[in-house]
């Protein structure tokens, strides 16, 4: 069965963690589109379409670390939730603390998924398997033929 591409937005600012985290989902067999941004200003940017994002396609997940650069994961999901066409993108939270949880409590639970950032490179492709699933559960089998 083929599998549904999933487009993922995710804001790194580090090139490195960029190429491990693109080496987790090809160990863990899996090839989504990454759109890779620096930070929270350019996460904001790419939803709203702004300068050189004007022409972006909607990504189908987004992917926040709790402790970005320029515009933190609070307070780029504060802006993410005042408009509906964007607060409907499943999201998926990095962190280091287990105490950012609160940060979804207006977001339906179903699409959303918080997860403590791994540490390792196999734990890496381990949460590359864990958002794929939480991807899965959101996506009707229709779409994944």
């Amino acid at each position: 069965m083929r599998k549904l591409e999933i487009r993922i937005l995710w804001a790194e600012d580090s090139i490195g963690d960029i190429l491990l985290i693109k080496e987790a989902f090809r160990q863990a067999d899996l090839r989504p589109v990454l759109i890779v941004v620096n930070d929270g200003v350019e996460v904001l940017d790419y939803l709203f379409r702004k300068g050189r994002f004007a022409r972006a396609r909607r990504p189908d997940l987004i992917i926040l670390d709790m402790n970005m650069p320029k515009k933190g994961g609070r307070e780029v999901i504060a802006e993410i939730k005042t408009d509906a066409a964007i607060s409907c993108i499943p999201i998926v939270v990095l962190t280091t603390s287990d105490h950012d949880q609160d940060v979804l409590h207006d977001f339906d639970p179903k699409r959303c998924l918080y997860v403590v950032k791994p540490s390792g490179f196999q734990a890496l492709v381990e949460m590359a398997k864990q958002i794929h699933s939480f991807w899965e559960t959101l996506t009707p089998p229709q779409q994944q033929l």
